[in-house]
Parts: C-alpha cells; sequence; structure tokens
C-alpha cells in the first residue's frame, strides 16, 4: 500500500505547482478581474474591499475541485477493477509520468503545449457563475494543470481505497486553490510578489519536471511502501525518544520554531530598513501580513512547545503513522 500520509503530501505540493506554471501565474490578475467583475485597477486599489472578490474565487475554487475530484473517483474506480494487475498499473502510471516530467524540462513533444480551454467571455454572475467558470477551468485548462494532475491522478489510482483517491485529489485541489484565494484576498502584495516569480518562471517549469519524473519513479518502482517502512521507523523513534526523555523533544522542536521565527524577524527588519532607507517610505507603511502573520505562528508553537501545551513529537509521529481514509 502506498505511504497515504506522503501522498497528500505530494498532491497538495502539486497543486501549488500547478499555480505556478508559466501559463497559469501570469494571468492570475486579469482572471480575477474577470471572476470579480471589476477593473485590474479597483481590483490593484489597497482600499477596495475585496469581499466579493475572494467569495467569487472561492467558489470558482469549488467548481474545479468537484471535476478533479471526479476524476479522481474515476481513476480509482478502474485501477479497483482491475483488480490483481496493481504492478502493471504501477509501471504504466509511472512511465506515463517520468514521459510527461521529462517533456517539462525538454519539451520535446510539442502537441502537450497546445492549450484546450474554454474561452469565458461573460462575467460569471453571482456564486453559480463562479463554479461554472471553475468547472469549465477544471474540464478544459491544459496545458497548465494537465500533466500535474495527470500524474495525481495516477497516483490515486494506484491507491486501493476509493476514499484515499477522493482525498489525493481535494488536496490536489486545495493547493492549486489556496494560492487563488490569498491572490483574491491579499491582491496588491501577489502583484508585488509576481513581478519577481515571473524571471524564474522557466526554472520553475523545469524543478516541476524534475519533481514528476521523481514521482514517475516512486510510482513505476512501487517505492511508495518501503517509503512508509522508512515514515513508520521515525514515527516508532520519536514515540520511543518521547517516553524516555519527554522534555527533549518539546525543547528541541521549540527551539527549532524560535529559530526559524527569529531568522524570519531579521529578514523581515532588513527588508523593512532596507525599504525605508531606499524609498523613506514610513515603517507603518510596509506591513507585510503575510510575514507578519508566519511569524507570529512560529513564535507561538515556540511558546507552546516550550510551555508542553503542544507535542510536536506526538502529533508528527500520529501524521507518519496516518495511513488514509
Amino acid at each position: 500500500m502506498p505511504a497515504e500520509n506522503l501522498s497528500f503530501l505530494i498532491a497538495f505540493g502539486a497543486g501549488v505547482i500547478s499555480f505556478l506554471s508559466p501559463c497559469i501565474l501570469p494571468i492570475i490578475p486579469s482572471f480575477l478581474s474577470f471572476l470579480g467583475g471589476i477593473s485590474y485597477g479597483q481590483l490593484a486599489e489597497q482600499r477596495v474591499i475585496r469581499r466579493a472578490v475572494f467569495l467569487k474565487t472561492l467558489f470558482f475554487v469549488l467548481g474545479f475541485s468537484m471535476v478533479f475530484i471526479a476524476l479522481g473517483v474515476l481513476f480509482s474506480s478502474a485501477a479497483l477493477a482491475l483488480g490483481g494487475t496493481q504492478t502493471l498499473i504501477y509501471r504504466i502510471a509511472g512511465a506515463v509520468v517520468v514521459f510527461f516530467g521529462l517533456n517539462f524540462i525538454f519539451d520535446f513533444w510539442k502537441a502537450l503545449n497546445m492549450e484546450r480551454r474554454f474561452h469565458l467571455r461573460k462575467r460569471p454572475q453571482g456564486a453559480l457563475g463562479a463554479v461554472l467558470v471553475g468547472v469549465a477551468f477544471g474540464a478544459g485548462w491544459t496545458p497548465c494543470v494537465g500533466p500535474i494532475l495527470a500524474s495525481i491522478l495516477f497516483l490515486a489510482g494506484t491507491s486501493e481505497k476509493l476514499g484515499s483517491a477522493v482525498a489525493l485529489l481535494a488536496l490536489y485541489s486545495l493547493g492549486l486553490g489556496t494560492p487563488f484565494l490569498l491572490a483574491g484576498a491579499f491582491f496588491s502584495s501577489f502583484s508585488r510578489q509576481m513581478l519577481r516569480v515571473r524571471p524564474h518562471l522557466h526554472a520553475i517549469k523545469v524543478a516541476s519536471g524534475v519533481f514528476l519524473v521523481a514521482l514517475g519513479a516512486l510510482i513505476f518502482t512501487g517505492s511508495f511502501s518501503r517509503l512508509n517502512i522508512a515514515l513508520f521507523g521515525l514515527a516508532a523513534w520519536l514515540e520511543q525518544w518521547g517516553a524516555r526523555d519527554p522534555a527533549g523533544p518539546k525543547l528541541l522542536f521549540g527551539s527549532i520554531f524560535l529559530f526559524l521565527a527569529l531568522l524570519l524577524a531579521a529578514f523581515y527588519a532588513r527588508r523593512v530598513t532596507l525599504r525605508v532607507q531606499a524609498s523613506g517610505t514610513s515603517p507603518r507603511k510596509l506591513l507585510y501580513p503575510g510575514r507578519l502573520a508566519l511569524l507570529l505562528v512560529f513564535l507561538a508553537v515556540s511558546v507552546l512547545s516550550f510551555a508542553k501545551v503542544v507535542d510536536l513529537s506526538r502529533l508528527i509521529s500520529s501524521w507518519l503513522r496516518f495511513q488514509g481514509i
């Protein structure tokens, strides 16, 4: 049986990678403007209330999630119907995923770069319209999500449980949908960050190809089962360490998150200082909500771990032992 806990993490990461693909990321501002029914300028202004845009984006994510989950059910059901051919499924699925990954890197089969998507001209009306746009996106947008989505579908097909396949595609949809929601909620910050990411889109595409090749190799060789054994061993080691020395794991994980918080704080302070020196802007106008929130989360986790309120080692070992639905 594949290591579902690792598969879930891979599925979520694959969704994020799909969002960063060179044919999705650049069109996000225009797409959000279309989805929200407002101009790009209005969307970019800080004073504009983006609640309506966020809600429509949420229904849009729901729309393509329904399509992806339905595809996951079909793939998993077909694989279960084949019964004892699990090894053959691993070989075929792994080989196809490796092929997709190599094409991402070397771009040798141009046919995969031909887009098949619905071109919608009328702005969506209400929640139902946003859901329908999401369904159209999920059903027809390639190659942006095609190869990576197909890889997760093949991974779902190797699962021996229908519930695990549904969870895989739900997490893929969450990984793809969360950046959409964040872009709608923090559009100005997203626009600034997108300008920095654009020069690296080719590198992101190559990295996505490497990710797919590695995933395909794991599927082809059936190595998820061996990874599962290793994860179980790590979970057992954490539990044994916690039993011998209850304070040790809490001190370790508390120190790790405190270090991350201090590192982020130093980076944040340096960035604000440089911006103030370069533009003379007041530090109060240079707040980065996302980074501040992450800093506070790291600090909170560190304090709770030191105070023995949260046992991260137990949480991590429970997650490592989790084998799906």
